[in-house]
């Protein structure tokens, strides 16, 4: 897959684009996790923060890493057409460190918030989310924050843990605002690491919000160490 001069354009300006139906096959995908999910626990599941224990999250806690135990996930992260598209917005060659999935079942809190670069520290680095299935307002869709990419590493906060199964999130540049992103099963969302990007509760009651997610750097990407009061671990952990 090749991006359009206006979908590079609209994620230098933005911070973000999307790229409809990139995935093929979420159904199956939903299918894939939910079996691996039903074998059990795996390394680095979290359902968040344990001060609200009737979170279904922890019924259904999020995955992470599968490209380094699961033969498919490895083979979605790594599909031609997506890696062509991230070495487009890195202009640089990609290199995959990291996939996680994400069930968020029906009542399920959001995710703070924040910038990926407060959690992974190397520049550049860009996310893919993929919602398995339609992804609006109702279920906690994904949320951005245009041009917010273009202030740097920003200051982080403690979250509200009520509606987050994450504790920190960024505090938001003045002039800037929340926009959901409305999508399809199998759409991409691009995001740069310094987006600020998040969602809220699964506000329905029959509804998951299951998502694949990926992160990539480039090969020349570089790590640095994030000033004081601008990485999640800054803030103090809810028990």
């Amino acid at each position: 897959m090749v991006l359009t001069p206006r979908q590079v354009d609209h994620y230098r300006e933005h911070g973000y684009v999307v790229a409809p139906g990139l995935f093929a096959e979420p159904a199956r995908m939903i299918e894939h996790y939910m079996q691996r999910r039903a074998e059990g626990p795996k390394p680095g599941d979290t359902g968040g923060t344990t001060d609200h224990p009737e979170d279904p999250n922890h019924q259904y806690p999020r995955m992470i890493n599968m490209h380094n135990w699961d033969e498919p996930t490895k083979e979605w992260a790594t599909q031609p057409d997506l890696i062509a598209a991230v070495d487009q917005l890195l202009d640089d060659q990609a290199v995959l460190i990291q996939t996680m999935l994400y069930f968020k079942p029906p009542g399920g809190r959001g995710q703070a918030l924040h910038q990926d670069e407060q959690y992974i520290t190397i520049d550049p680095l860009i996310g893919v989310w993929v919602p398995l299935e339609k992804s609006d307002r109702a279920v906690g869709q994904m949320v951005v924050v245009p041009g917010s990419h273009l202030h740097g590493i920003l200051e982080v906060e403690a979250a509200d843990t009520a509606i987050s199964f994450t504790q920190a999130q960024s505090l938001i540049p003045m002039g800037l605002e929340e926009v959901g992103v409305d999508m399809e099963a199998g759409d991409a969302l691009f995001f740069a690491g310094k987006c600020i990007h998040g969602s809220y509760p699964n506000t329905t009651a029959d509804r998951w919000r299951r998502t694949f997610i990926c992160h990539y750097v480039g090969a020349h990407a570089q790590k640095f160490v994030p000033p004081q009061g601008r990485h999640v671990s800054h803030v103090k952990a809810t028990p």
